[in-house]
C-alpha cells in the first residue's frame, strides 16, 4: 500500500477512537476486505496498530499516534516553506554575523522539516532563533514576525 492510503487508514482509526474497527476503517478509505486485512496486518507489523479483539477491533499504538502527528506537522510545512522563502528573500537590516546566523537557521529549519517525522524541539529552536533575528531587524520585519508566530507548531 502507498503512504497516503496508510495515513488515511490511520486517520480513520484515530477518528473512530475506542470504537475503531479495521473493517469500518477500510470501508471509509475505499478498501475491499482483502486489502483492509492486508493493510491492517502491515500496519500492525510496523507497530502502528494493535489488535483489540478478533472481531476486527483495532487501536493506534503510541507509534501510530506519533506517525499521525508527524504527518500533520509535515502538512503544515508548505506554508512554512513559503514564509521561509519570503524571509530569505527579504532585505533585512542585520549585520553580517546576524545575517549569516539567520541563513543557517533557515537552512536548519528546512532540513528539520524534511524529516519523515520532524523533531519539535529542533523546529521550535529554529523558529525562536529566526524570530529573534526578525526582532533585531526592527519594524521592517514586523509582518514577517506575525506570520511566523501564526505558524508555530
Amino acid at each position: 500500500m502507498d503512504e497516503v492510503k496508510n495515513l488515511e487508514f490511520l486517520r480513520a482509526v484515530a477518528a473512530a477512537g475506542d470504537k475503531a474497527n479495521m473493517w469500518s476503517a477500510g470501508e471509509t478509505v475505499g478498501l475491499d476486505r482483502g486489502a483492509t486485512e492486508s493493510l491492517s496486518l502491515e500496519l500492525m507489523d510496523q507497530g502502528y496498530l494493535e489488535m483489540a479483539s478478533l472481531s476486527g477491533a483495532i487501536r493506534l499504538t503510541a507509534k501510530g499516534g506519533e506517525e499521525l502527528q508527524g504527518a500533520a506537522e509535515a502538512e503544515k510545512a508548505p506554508d512554512l516553506e513559503a514564509l521561509l522563502n519570503r524571509i530569505a528573500g527579504w532585505s533585512l537590516d542585520l549585520g553580517p554575523t546576524a545575517a549569516r546566523d539567520l541563513k543557517a537557521d533557515l537552512a536548519t529549519l528546512r532540513a528539520a522539516l524534511g524529516r519523515s517525522r520532524p523533531l519539535n524541539p529542533v523546529i521550535k529552536s529554529c523558529l525562536a532563533a529566526i524570530d529573534g533575528a526578525l526582532e533585531k531587524a526592527g519594524n521592517s520585519a514586523g509582518d514577517l514576525r506575525s506570520q511566523l508566530a501564526a505558524l508555530h507548531p
